[in-house]
């Protein structure tokens, strides 16, 4: 199997993508793929010096960033499976909300019929938007003595989040789940408590945007690029 994830542009959504199965009674119809969001890991620490920082921890711990609520809204999904007699191709073009901090529901579903697919490719595709901003988050960043000050995070630009496995064997006995999990923390890699404690506040909140705290933006924005990872388990 093969993984990829590619970028519309110059950012990237870091995830991990997991295709898990369960069990059917009936044989021999094909199955049903069906995928959601799951994030992971709210809490990140945030150390003095940037190596101390992403790892996680307890929530709102000193030295700390927990998020608590976000959204990821997707403009886009596109799915595509290939076997060597069959192609399959699903669209669909509405604006789903995720709100990452409640349980995702199911974003779509298709059948799969029998067979062995030399491709199965996943694509979720964001858009820039002035009413529907593509991913956002709020938390509380707690620093080295227990001081709590709110963040809000608002990335707004156009991308998208690509997954290809190969040599997928559908015989009817399993359907399948993919789970694109947002590991939270790694936002905070490289980013150390200076960065946070030094940021400009608006309303006493530290707002991190492309027009507020840019140098701090422009880190959490090298997370999302570096950290993607994908995943297919059948």
């Amino acid at each position: 199997m093969k993984n990829y994830l590619l970028s519309l542009g110059t950012v990237l959504l870091g995830t991990a993508v997991i295709l898990s199965s369960c069990s059917k009674d009936e044989s021999g119809d094909g199955s049903k793929l069906s995928y959601k969001v799951k994030p992971v890991n709210y809490t990140a620490s945030v150390g003095a010096t940037a190596s101390g920082s992403g790892l996680v921890v307890v929530a709102n711990t000193n030295s700390s960033l927990t998020w608590t609520s976000g959204n990821i809204n997707v403009h886009e999904i596109d799915f595509e499976a290939k076997s060597k007699t069959v192609k399959i191709e699903y669209e669909l073009k509405s604006l789903l909300n995720i709100d990452l901090f409640n349980l995702s529901p199911v974003l779509g579903s298709i059948s799969i019929p029998d067979g062995t697919y030399d491709e199965v490719e996943l694509k979720l595709v964001m858009k820039k938007s002035t009413t529907n901003i593509p991913f956002t988050l709020k938390g509380t960043y707690t620093n080295s003595v227990g001081v709590k000050t709110p963040v809000e995070f608002y990335f707004n630009d156009e991308f998208e989040v690509e997954v290809e496995a190969e040599d997928i064997v559908v015989n009817g006995t399993k359907d399948y789940l993919g789970l694109i999990n947002v590991q939270l923390n790694k936002l905070l890699v490289n980013v150390s408590s200076l960065d946070l404690d030094n940021a400009v506040k608006a309303n006493g909140a530290i707002v991190i945007s492309s027009s507020s705290n840019v140098s701090l933006y422009n880190k959490l924005i090298m997370n999302v690029q570096a950290f993607a990872d994908c995943d297919f388990d059948d």
